[in-house]
């Protein structure tokens, strides 16, 4: 069942701003989709969602002794934006905790991203300081190979947010992306040949060319945010003291 963008948007009260910064898309995607002019992906549906469950959280949080009555219901609160009440009141929850996809986890996540025992099942971890959770999906991936060399090497993790469908035009030429199709996971640097064509690029590419890649094969695309080092590059220094 395709959801009312419109209705859950007005449930909370907000504009179209402030729902496209709560889920963590553009204003005129939100408009689109009201309008009937572009479907609700996969992607937007999880996004919604999680913005849904995340505001009866914050509700629930915020329930006090002088909200409920002894007989009856509780007291009815004021409604405010839902990200300005996520701002007012953060470091009030506990951390998030989003899902490692480890070397080792890579073939199964190609065959069950979309099953929720699957996901469920992977180890989990906190998201780094200064990244807010809000209005988006996120995910750790162990980098796997030496193709990504010198910048990303084999143990490295990469934050990532998953990037929705309806916005893959927006990929920056050059950015780095994790990308699934049917066959694997993996770490490249992208350029948009066409709407329907991509180059993926390696920073090695003295050992791996460039390979076309049609867009109809992908399945997921997220967008880089922050890389963790599995190690230091060892560097040598001329001693002059």
């Amino acid at each position: 069942m395709t959801p009312n963008i419109k209705e859950i948007r007005q449930l909370y009260n907000l504009t179209q701003e402030e729902f496209a910064q709560a889920l963590g898309i553009t204003r005129e995607l939100v408009n689109k989709m009201e309008k009937g002019k572009c479907a609700v992906s996969k992607a937007t549906r999880i996004l919604i969602q999680n913005f849904q469950e995340a505001q009866k959280r914050e509700e629930y949080s915020q329930a006090t002794v002088s909200d409920v009555q002894i007989f009856g219901s509780a007291r009815p609160r004021a409604q405010q934006p839902y990200f300005l009440e996520r701002q007012s009141r953060q470091g009030s929850h506990r951390p998030t905790e989003v899902p490692l996809v480890g070397i080792k986890a890579q073939a199964g996540y190609v065959r069950g991203f979309e099953q929720t025992d699957y996901l469920d099942g992977l180890e989990k971890y906190s998201l780094p300081p200064g990244v807010n959770p809000t209005g988006a999906v996120w995910s750790y991936f162990e980098v796997d190979g030496d193709s990504m060399e010198p910048v990303f090497f084999a143990g490295d993790l990469i934050l990532a947010s998953m990037l929705p469908q309806e916005d893959w035009d927006d990929v920056k030429n050059f950015g780095v992306y994790v990308l699934l199709t049917s066959e694997r996971l993996m770490v490249k640097r992208v350029y948009r040949k066409s709407a329907t064509e991509w180059v993926l690029i390696s920073d090695n590419e003295e050992a791996y060319p460039q390979v076309p890649l049609a867009v109809s094969e992908l399945k997921q695309v997220w967008t880089f945010r922050r890389h963790i080092r599995a190690r230091l590059p060892q560097k040598e220094f001329k001693i002059t003291a």
